[in-house]
């Protein structure tokens, strides 16, 4: 049986037709990774019943934490007024999700106890991050205004864009997945971590040292890509259909520990 492989959902809202519900969905490209992968993908939706959210993660071997809005500052504990930056003052600032917040992390926290493997990209990887009790610098070009351009992507409206090369850290998990120590990758996120949770070691940097990958290494699998590899894995950067290999690969095992250890 290939393992199942949970995605959280986000929340989009139709411009065109603001009337309408809310739609809870993701790219198409993170299920397309997971089944070229090996694995079989499903979504879960928001929901406030925690009964039917534990019933929908106990079908699954592996969690994606997707990219998607920004993190709600009060998450870090940080005031969106603090840092040198407002989050009233930045657009993408403005997209937060508290109800997605909370439903994530609660769907963390059972995979770590678990031993469940995790990937978080862009957004999962901030998550995963604060939910350890680290914290984000919330505008890069405000709070480390040497830093190069790491919206690259959305200035260029190209998903696919291969704006920068990524530097792994030598005998790392991400690093032992890719099978090297070097990779290009895309760029399009305004935010990135400050203090690393607990636990958690950095296992890539952009070359004007943004953190832009990080692992614990106390798990089975837990992985946070600040970058978008699902969009490059079918042809721009093949490398990258290594690690989406190396979650499947671990969610189709059984846990190394029972029960996991509690957080």
């Amino acid at each position: 049986m290939k393992p199942f492989i949970a995605i959280t959902a986000g929340e989009f809202i139709n411009n065109g037709e603001k009337w309408l519900p809310v739609v809870y969905g993701q790219f198409h490209t993170y299920t397309d990774a997971v089944i070229r992968a090996g694995g079989v993908p499903f979504m879960i939706p928001l929901t406030d019943d925690k009964i039917v959210l534990r019933q929908l993660y106990e079908q699954c071997g592996g969690l994606l934490l997707p990219g998607g809005s920004d993190l709600d500052p009060k998450a870090y504990n940080m005031p969106s007024s603090s840092n040198k930056v407002n989050a009233a003052t930045h657009p993408l600032q403005t997209r937060l999700s508290p109800r997605r917040d909370r439903q994530e992390k609660q769907l963390l926290e059972w995979a770590l106890e678990d031993d469940k493997p995790v990937l978080g990209i862009c957004r999962g990887m901030q998550l995963i991050n604060v939910a350890l009790g680290g914290s984000l610098h919330p505008d890069i070009n405000v709070n480390l205004p040497s830093a190069d351009d790491h919206e690259a992507n959305i200035h260029k409206q190209d998903f696919h864009y291969l704006a920068h090369r990524l530097r792994v850290k030598t005998g790392s998990r991400l690093a032992k997945a890719l099978g090297t120590d070097a990779i290009a990758t895309n760029t399009l996120h305004h935010q990135t971590v400050n203090k690393l949770g607990d636990g958690l070691v950095a296992s890539a940097h952009a070359e004007d040292g943004v953190i832009e990958a990080i692992e614990l290494p106390d798990s089975r699998f837990v992985i946070g890509l600040q970058s978008h590899p699902e969009a490059l894995e079918a042809g721009i950067e093949p490398l990258w259909r290594e690690l989406f290999k190396a979650f499947v690969g671990a969610a189709s095992k059984q846990p190394s520990r029972a029960g996991g250890t509690k957080r």
